[in-house]
C-alpha cells in the first residue's frame, strides 16, 4: 500500500493518497509542517486499519482562506468586503470540518443573526449567498464534495430598504465630470447592465428588430448566463443610442473592478457619491416612475427574484403602460 503524502503549494498543505483504486487529494489548509505530518500519519493509520480517523473535508476556515486568496486575485478591490461578510460565519463554524456541518445548524445560525444580532434580513441574505458561492466554487475545484449552505434559504420577507438612485441633474454632473467616460455611464444607466455584463459587451451584441435596436446581455460562458442564469435583451432608448455611437466596438478593455474604480473617481468629482451599482438602481427607479409595470422591469433588469423588483414599487404612479422608450437618461 502506497503511503499518503503531503504536498505543498506555497503555505498550503495538500494530503494525497490512494483509495478504492482512485487517487485523492485534499487541502489541509495553511498549517505547520508538524501538523501536516500528524494528518498524514492519521490518514495512513486510517487506510491500514479501515477505520475513519480524519474528516473527509477541511475546516471552514482552512478552505475559506484558500478561497479568499483566489478571490483576491480575481477581484482585487472587493476581497476585504468578502472577508467581512463571511466573518460571522467563520466565527461560528471556522473550526468545524465542512462535511460535519448540518443544514439545521446553519439555519440556527441564521436565526441567531436575525434575532440575537438584530442583523437586517438583507445583510444575512447576502452572507448566505456569498457562502453558497464559495462552497460551490470549492466543489467545482473538486476540493469539496458537499456544499453545507446549499439547502439554506435567504431570510423571508419583503425588502424594506430605501433605494437610492440618481436624478437627471446628478447624471448631468456625472457626464460633465469626465466626458471621456460619459458614454460608459450613459449606456449602463439606460440599459441597467451590471458591471460584469458591460465589461464583456460589444457592438456585435446589438441587434435590430425593424426600426428598433436591442442589446443581448449574456455571459461569456454558455453555462452561466447573467447573474440570474438567463440571457435577456433590452431595447436601446435615445440615451443608450447616443452612448452607443460614442463607444468602440469592444465597449471597454478592462476588468469589472476597474469600472467600479473609474466610477468612484467620476462620482467623487461630480460630488454625487454612490457606487457603480447605483446606475442600475437608477435605471429601474426611473422606469418605475415612468409607469412601466414591475414585471417588465424585472425582465429588463434580469432580476431572478420578483422581490428584488418590488423594491421599486413605491415609485410607481397609478396607472400607466410606459416602456423603456419613455426614459432617456
Amino acid at each position: 500500500m502506497a503511503k499518503p503524502t503531503i504536498e505543498w503549494r506555497g503555505e498550503v498543505a495538500y494530503l494525497s493518497w490512494s483509495e478504492g483504486g482512485k487517487r485523492w487529494r485534499r487541502s489541509a489548509g495553511k498549517i505547520s509542517s508538524s501538523a501536516a505530518e500528524k494528518i498524514r500519519s492519521a490518514k495512513e493509520a486510517e487506510l491500514e486499519h479501515g477505520v475513519r480517523i480524519l474528516p473527509r473535508l477541511p475546516t471552514v476556515r482552512a478552505f475559506l482562506e484558500i478561497y479568499f486568496d483566489w478571490y483576491d486575485a480575481e477581484h482585487p478591490t472587493t476581497g476585504k468586503k468578502l472577508r467581512s461578510e463571511c466573518k460571522r460565519f467563520i466565527d461560528r463554524f471556522g473550526h468545524r470540518h465542512i462535511d460535519k456541518i448540518k443544514p439545521k445548524e446553519i439555519e440556527d445560525w441564521k436565526t441567531s443573526r436575525l434575532m440575537d444580532d438584530e442583523a437586517a434580513p438583507e445583510t444575512v441574505g447576502k452572507e448566505i449567498r456569498r457562502l453558497k458561492t464559495a462552497f460551490k466554487v470549492g466543489m467545482e475545484w473538486e476540493e469539496l464534495d458537499v456544499n453545507p449552505v446549499a439547502k439554506v434559504k435567504a431570510p423571508r420577507g419583503v425588502r424594506d430598504v430605501v433605494v437610492e438612485f440618481y436624478t437627471l441633474e446628478d447624471l448631468k454632473a456625472l457626464y460633465e465630470a469626465n466626458p471621456a467616460r460619459a458614454p460608459i455611464w450613459r449606456f449602463m444607466v439606460n440599459t441597467g447592465m451590471r458591471r460584469g455584463e458591460f465589461a464583456k459587451a460589444c457592438k456585435a451584441d446589438v441587434v435590430e428588430y425593424g426600426t428598433e435596436k436591442r442589446i443581448w446581455i449574456e455571459s461569456i460562458s454558455p453555462k452561466i448566463r447573467t447573474k440570474s442564469g438567463k440571457k435577456r435583451d433590452v431595447p436601446l432608448n435615445e440615451g443608450a443610442l447616443l452612448a452607443l455611437s460614442e463607444l468602440p466596438d469592444k465597449f471597454v478593455k478592462c476588468h469589472a473592478d476597474t469600472l467600479s474604480d473609474w466610477f468612484t473617481e467620476d462620482a467623487t468629482a461630480a460630488k454625487i457619491g454612490g457606487t457603480l451599482h447605483r446606475l442600475r438602481h437608477t435605471f429601474c427607479a426611473h422606469l418605475a416612475m415612468a409607469g412601466v409595470p414591475l414585471r417588465r422591469i424585472q425582465k429588463f433588469a434580469g432580476h431572478a427574484d420578483y422581490k428584488t423588483t418590488e423594491m421599486y414599487a413605491h415609485l410607481c404612479p397609478t396607472g400607466g403602460m410606459s416602456e423603456v422608450q419613455k426614459i432617456s437618461l
